[in-house]
């Protein structure tokens, strides 16, 4: 470890992950921010890296071309597992099995997001880890967590944001259900409540020598997120509508366009006082007087006639300019930044360094986002390529584990490692799909 990494808070905490997906590889991500040594264990049996023959022109890949090496362009997978060392195991073999005990006998955390019981088949629970390493932490987190009558029930992000109640809450009020956004705020909270369980429980090690099992539910950690939800139905026994961009307090409020092809600038109009700011603003003393627009009450039971006002006065001009305007003003307002330039260009994450130039050796060469965190007693925040699959092999079993060149080619041949996946691994195993089920 160089003198940089030494510095970091989690320096000297090595962690094994098998996880997939969003949520857990965000841990992961988190982690390694922060100096620790993730040890990502993936398989060539079952990969999570997209498809192994997608079609030329697939999105997702960089210039939308998913090479010779898909498993190793995919974005989705490379923007989640950065800072991290990958390697392969089969753990439906005994021999992956044992080197996995190995590896955790000489780290300090194995985290997992799989459906409840898949550690289990694998003779890796936590009552098999803790006899390999008795102040070894670990972390099962399950769309449900490992204990009730859910816990067995398969989860995403999606199903997690539905069962919450958060989906019903979700978007426009005359929209369908089926239009919400595929983007799933569950997921991204089950990370960083993993990633933080995990620091209190190596916090907790360093005063009592003990590690512990941290038993977490996807689902109960983005709950409290939605805390104002059930307090407000707990007093009014009415289940909250959806709102859309529009809140029962504020007006305006919304997204307005903007001069310009799918330009939005979003205002929230908290007091009296802003809205006669933004009144003089736009020089308009007809809205002003307006009695329909006189009081929040008012505005509020005229709100449809209110943002076409508004979105008469935005509409001519560059959403840029609308936010600065109203925020020298004091008026809460952001301009609406698409992701192809607005936000890469942004002068404030340019100055703060937030996108780091990335080089993957089979993906090249990106702009993509950085931690989320600078310490000013640390280094500047790191970011390493995503590993290609199995790139570590070598490194980890080698110098972790003493492992012999005869012995790593032997784990080759049998297939307990390697660096490509098998037909099918991209369709829940190959096992799965011989069974033709």
């Amino acid at each position: 470890m160089n003198s940089e990494n030494k510095k970091r808070p989690l320096a000297g905490v090595r962690a094994l992950e098998l996880a997939e997906i969003w949520a857990g590889p965000y841990c992961g991500a988190l982690l390694g921010d922060m100096g620790a040594e993730i040890v990502k264990v993936e398989s060539i049996q079952r990969i999570s890296r997209g498809a192994i023959n997608p079609r030329p022109g697939s999105p997702g890949y960089p210039d939308g071309d998913p090479g010779e090496r898909p498993w190793n362009r995919s974005a989705n997978f490379n923007v989640l597992n950065r800072n991290k060392q990958g390697i392969t195991l089969d753990l439906t073999s005994a021999r992956g099995v044992e080197i996995f005990k190995e590896l955790a006998a000489v780290s300090d955390v194995v985290f997992c997001n799989s459906a409840f019981g898949v550690m289990e088949k694998f003779g890796l629970g936590y009552e098999e880890l803790r006899q390999v390493k008795q102040d070894l932490i670990v972390l099962f987190m399950p769309g449900y967590g490992n204990t009730g009558p859910y816990k067995g029930i398969r989860s995403m992000g999606m199903s997690i944001d539905a069962i919450s109640g958060h989906s019903s809450l979700r978007g426009y009020p005359d929209l369908g259900l089926h239009r919400l956004s595929p983007v799933h705020h569950p997921d991204a909270v089950g990370g960083v409540t993993a990633a933080f369980a995990v620091c209190a429980a190596i916090h907790n090690r360093a005063r009592t020598g003990k590690g512990q099992f941290i038993d977490m539910s996807q689902a109960e950690a983005f709950v409290p997120h939605l805390g104002e939800i059930f307090l407000e139905y707990g007093l009014t026994g009415q289940p909250r509508e959806r709102r859309g961009n529009r809140h029962p307090a504020m007006a305006p409020h919304g997204a307005y366009p903007c001069r310009g092809e799918d330009a939005w600038v979003a205002i929230s109009v908290r007091s009296e006082r802003e809205w006669r700011e933004l009144c003089q603003i736009i020089g308009s003393t007809q809205m002003s007087d307006d009695p329909r627009f006189k009081t929040l009450e008012s505005r509020l039971e005229n709100v449809d006639a209110l943002d076409d006002a508004i979105s008469k006065w935005t509409s001519e001009r560059d959403h840029r300019r609308v936010a600065d305007l109203l925020q020298a003003h004091g008026i809460p307002a952001g301009p609406v930044l698409d992701c192809d330039g607005d936000t890469y260009d942004d002068p404030h994450l340019q100055q703060r360094d937030y996108f780091q130039t990335v080089t993957h050796p089979d993906a090249g060469t990106h702009l993509l986002s950085g931690p989320m965190w600078k310490s000013a007693s640390a280094p500047q925040p790191r970011h390493e390529p995503a590993p290609s699959l199995g790139q570590h092999n070598n490194q980890v079993l080698e110098e972790v584990l003493g492992f012999t060149s005869d012995e790593m080619q032997s784990l080759e041949q049998t297939k307990v490692i390697g660096t490509v996946p098998l037909e099918g691994s991209d369709l829940g195993g190959v096992r799965r799909v011989q069974r033709g089920n």
